[in-house]
C-alpha cells in the first residue's frame, strides 16, 4: 500500500530538484539543450546511480535506500539542515549528528527584533546555548553575557536560584520538561546531550529527573524571578518563546512582566 508520507517527500524532492541550478551544481553532467533545472538522469549521473533508482526515490517507493546515496543527494541539492532531515528520514534513515555549533546563526531580521524589545529577551539554540542576547538581558541577567552561556546549566547550577525564586516549586519542573522534551526530539544533537549530562551531575538533580510528574508548560503561568534593578521583591513574569516556522535550530525567549506598570530599565 503506497505510503501518503513518502509520496508527499517525494513530490517535495521533485521540486527541490527542479529548483536546483544546473550552474551551482558540484559536479559536470552532460547537460542537453539551456535548461533551467535538473533533471532525474542529472541527478542519477552525479549519484552514480541508475535513473530507475533515483526515480523510485522520488516516487516514493518502500525500498533501502544507502545512507551515502542519500548524502549525495543533500549534497547535489544543497538541502539545509530541515530538508535534509526530512529526506534522511522519509528514506527510513536517521539525520546524521551535526557538531555543535553547527546551526547557522540567527537572521538579520530576528536580530533586529530581538535588539528592539524593551525586555529581556535573547535566543538560543537546540541544546540551549546562547548565541545573542539584548541590552536589557545583559543589564538584568548578566549571566547571559558570560562565554558558553548556556541557559540549562545555569537554571540548574546553585547560582540560579538567587533570581529564579521558589526554584523547587515553580521552575524545575517545568524547566526539566523542556530539557527531556528537547533530547527525546532531538538524539543526534550531541552538545544537547552534554548539556543533558551537566544539568544531571548538579546536586540533587539526578533525583528530581527520575521522579518529576510535573510537566506543566513553563510559559502556562507566571513565574518568580528577581531584579534588583527593578523592584525590591521578586516579579512574576510571563517566559515566552518564539522562533520562524521552518527554523527549530533557535529559540527567541522574552520575560514579560505579569504586571504591565513593571517595566525593564
Amino acid at each position: 500500500m503506497p505510503d501518503p508520507r513518502r509520496e508527499d517527500l517525494g513530490r517535495m524532492l521533485r521540486a527541490w530538484r527542479m529548483a536546483r541550478d544546473p550552474r551551482d551544481l558540484p559536479g559536470p553532467v552532460p547537460f542537453r539543450g539551456h535548461r533551467s533545472y535538473v533533471t532525474q538522469l542529472d541527478m542519477a549521473l552525479l549519484l552514480g546511480v541508475s535513473e530507475r533508482w533515483y526515480r523510485a526515490l522520488e516516487r516514493g517507493e518502500d525500498r533501502a535506500h544507502a545512507p551515502e546515496l542519500i548524502a549525495g543527494v543533500v549534497r547535489v541539492l544543497a538541502l539545509g539542515p530541515a530538508e535534509a532531515d526530512a529526506l534522511y528520514r522519509g528514506a527510513g534513515l536517521r539525520p546524521p549528528a551535526r557538531p555543535a555549533g553547527s546551526a547557522p546563526p540567527p537572521d538579520a531580521a530576528m536580530l533586529d527584533l530581538l535588539h528592539q524589545q524593551r525586555r529581556v529577551s535573547w535566543i538560543c539554540d537546540q541544546a540551549w546555548d546562547v548565541v545573542a542576547a539584548n541590552t536589557v538581558a545583559a543589564r538584568h541577567c548578566p549571566w547571559l553575557m558570560h562565554p558558553g552561556a548556556n541557559v540549562m546549566t545555569w537554571a540548574f547550577s546553585p547560582e540560579a536560584r538567587y533570581q529564579l525564586r521558589q526554584w523547587e516549586t515553580r521552575w524545575a519542573g517545568p524547566l526539566l520538561g523542556l530539557l527531556r522534551l528537547a533530547w527525546q526530539r532531538w538524539p543526534e544533537n550531541e552538545r544537547l546531550t552534554e548539556v543533558v549530562a551537566a544539568v544531571r551531575a548538579e546536586p540533587g538533580v539526578a533525583a528530581l529527573w527520575d521522579t518529576a510528574t510535573d510537566l506543566t508548560p513553563l510559559e502556562a503561568e507566571p513565574r518568580p524571578m528577581y531584579f534588583p534593578l527593578v523592584a525590591p521583591d521578586p516579579v512574576d513574569v510571563h517566559v515566552m518563546a518564539y522562533g520562524r516556522f521552518d527554523d527549530t535550530a533557535h529559540r527567541w525567549l522574552v520575560l514579560s512582566p505579569a504586571d504591565p506598570a513593571v517595566t525593564f530599565p
